[in-house]
């Protein structure tokens, strides 16, 4: 058997192992599923992590609290509201600092469709007029759904939005950008089950085309999550998850990898 061969068959195997695990994991309805992202489930996350890794090595703290449920129509709602802080938050400034608020809420619908049997709509804001950021504030409405995929351990939501923001008043006055930005973003979230406790993967492509207007122009932003995440305990209450991120733009004219950018993360979380 050629090499070509052991590694296609050891493949499918994986896949149809996976595919059981998944099967078992799925039909548990009342643990909680962080790697599902339109089930219900109110969770407190704090995160610790390193920004620019290798290179600044910034620390990097989330505070992140999450309420969910189900209305008498029988869509489901979850809200999110994220605190974050880290070093260097300001220019020319070395000390601990709070760079970023976001307000999250998403409410989906279970639809007739074999291809997508769940529907919805995102809204997140995003204010960080505390820093010296190109943008003080972001607000984007988007449109999200669940779609059936080839294998039950893969889980797969696309998330298309339009957004808008308003630029730092300081740099907008020298013509670098406009008052205001306008664009669009894509979120990609997949979730692939690796074992029947619910311990899985996910691998979030987001990409973002946003017009700052002004000498800056366009900015293209590429930014790949790959993360793993696995509960701590039998009832699934406590979870961890590692998440290890790069960015790719292309402010300096050609599209390319941001070292600067580079993060490694890792989140406990409690689910109620």
């Amino acid at each position: 058997m050629t090499t070509l061969q052991k590694c296609a068959l050891s493949s499918a195997l994986i896949l149809t192992s996976l595919n059981t695990f998944a099967d078992d994991h799925i039909d548990n309805e009342n643990a909680p599923d962080p790697g599902d992202h339109t089930k219900v489930s109110s969770v407190v996350s704090v995160t610790y992590g390193k920004q620019s890794y290798k290179e600044d090595d910034n620390d990097l703290v989330q505070i992140q609290g999450q309420i969910s449920g189900a209305k008498q129509n029988g869509n489901l709602f979850l809200g999110q509201l994220t605190v974050q802080g880290q070093d260097n938050g300001k220019v020319g400034s070395d000390d601990f600092n709070l760079s970023q608020v976001r307000a999250r809420y998403f409410e989906v619908t279970r639809i007739d469709s074999e291809i997508a049997p769940m529907l919805g709509v995102s809204v997140d804001y995003i204010e960080t007029s505390f820093t010296d950021a190109l943008s003080d504030r972001l607000f984007a409405l988007g449109g999200l759904i669940k779609l059936e995929m080839p294998f039950s351990n893969w889980l797969s939501f696309p998330i298309l939005a339009v957004a808008v923001g308003q630029n730092n008043d300081s740099i907008a006055k020298t013509g670098y950008v406009d008052d205001w930005t306008y664009g669009v973003q894509f979120n990609y979230l997949n979730s692939i089950y690796l074992n029947s406790n619910g311990t899985h993967i996910q691998v979030n492509p987001q990409f973002s085309s946003l017009d700052f207007g002004g000498h800056l122009g366009t900015i293209n932003q590429l930014q790949l999550d790959v993360a793993l995440q696995m509960p701590l305990t039998n009832n699934r209450k406590h979870w961890g998850k590692f998440t290890y991120t790069e960015f790719f733009d292309d402010v300096d004219q050609s599209f390319g990898h941001n070292r600067q950018g580079t993060e490694v993360k890792f989140t406990y979380s409690y689910y109620f």
